[in-house]
């Protein structure tokens, strides 16, 4: 059905790409609905919007039919590629939480059941980098650590995907990303729903979950020894500020570091109980300049490819909740491209406008 902007609400689905004034979509058929849309719309003059029936959280459309224009709908909800995306998503994350309570318990990790769960996933986030995006606003703090561990291994499955690692090693890579912080199910609760800062001595042992998740699986023959060593050293830094050993450069392995950025980066970009969420583009900036020597800059720039290296008319909001259009990335800036505002038309070359950056890409 139809329904005209002003009866929009956050949550509906797009059933059609919308249309402005250039080659591209301002918005693509599939697109969750967020105030952002509504906004755009609303600058492009555009007054009704065909939607599914459904909103992306599984709920009926509470709102009137347009009767400018009939629609024929016909659009199958459950082949929307976001909301098929999101579901797979979301159900991972719940049957996180259920296996998490299980370790809390004292199950053991079952590798195989995380693996044939995961996997659907994986194909969905390599057929579809830009899902990329999507995952911290999906992240909730009251389910962060389920949230945290999903996008941590998805994250990381493309690092290494666009790193050249084969498929087996890939998947590899994002299973241990999954496990990496199963080891936090044996910390008190105390600290696991603490909202402040730690004291020292939660912060010592909250150091301790790494040995706790490689214990979890030392005797497995379902993950490579390499990934093994991953998860124990995936809070290490090249710089050896990191733990639990304080290794250094040579001594972390590949996975472990595609690991550690993937963590830190999903980290930053996700809402929590105590800090709010940054941009990816500003968090990769802050990876960057003030984690330097920290993590590896091959994959630090593998990361930015993903995320940054916008195509021409890929719509963005920037800091100042300005709505734009890149119309070019310069190969050393791929975060700061020059963007065209959809309002003004005024031509803003972030990489010389430093006051201001991409807040998110708009689908």
């Amino acid at each position: 059905m139809k329904v005209h902007v002003e009866e929009l609400t956050v949550g509906c689905i797009a059933a059609e790409d919308v249309m402005g004034l250039t080659a591209n979509p301002i918005i693509k058929k599939g697109t969750e609905i967020e105030p952002i849309h509504i906004e755009v719309m609303r600058a492009f003059n555009i007054r009704q919007l065909a939607i599914l029936s459904k909103t992306a959280d599984g709920g009926m459309v509470d709102a009137e039919p347009s009767k400018d224009e009939a629609y024929n709908e016909t659009a199958d909800f459950h082949e929307v590629e976001n909301y098929s995306f999101k579901k797979l998503y979301m159900d991972f994350v719940k049957f996180f939480n259920a296996a998490f309570n299980g370790w809390q318990s004292g199950s053991k990790v079952d590798v195989v059941d995380l693996k044939n769960k995961l996997t659907p996933l994986l194909k969905a986030v390599s057929s579809d980098r830009d899902m990329i995006y999507y995952l911290p606003r999906w992240s909730q703090p009251k389910d962060y650590m389920a949230h945290h561990a999903v996008s941590t291994a998805l994250i990381s499955y493309l690092i290494a995907e666009k790193y050249g690692y084969d498929k087996g090693a890939c998947i590899q890579t994002a299973l241990a990303g999954i496990i990496a912080d199963t080891g936090m199910a044996k910390m008190p609760l105390s600290i696991l729903k603490k909202t402040g800062p730690l004291t020292q001595e939660e912060a010592i042992e909250i150091r301790k979950h790494p040995i706790y998740s490689y214990q979890y699986v030392m005797d497995t023959p379902l993950l490579k020894n390499e990934m093994k060593q991953a998860i124990y050293q995936h809070h290490e830094r090249l710089d050896g500020s990191g733990y639990p050993r304080g290794s250094k450069r040579s001594d972390i392995n590949l996975p472990a570091q595609m690991i550690a950025l993937a963590d830190v980066y999903h980290a930053m970009t996700s809402e929590r109980l105590y800090r709010a969420r940054q941009s990816p583009f500003k968090a990769l900036e802050t990876i960057m300049h003030d984690e330097f020597g920290k993590f590896d800059i091959i994959l630090l720039k593998t990361l930015q490819e993903m995320v940054g290296n916008l195509s021409t008319g890929t719509k963005v909001e920037l800091s100042n909740e300005q709505v734009a259009e890149v119309i070019f990335t310069k190969p050393d800036e791929l975060l700061r491209p020059m963007v065209r505002s959809t309002l003004t038309e005024e031509v803003i070359d972030l990489s010389t406008n430093r006051k201001l950056f991409i807040e998110r890409v708009i689908s």
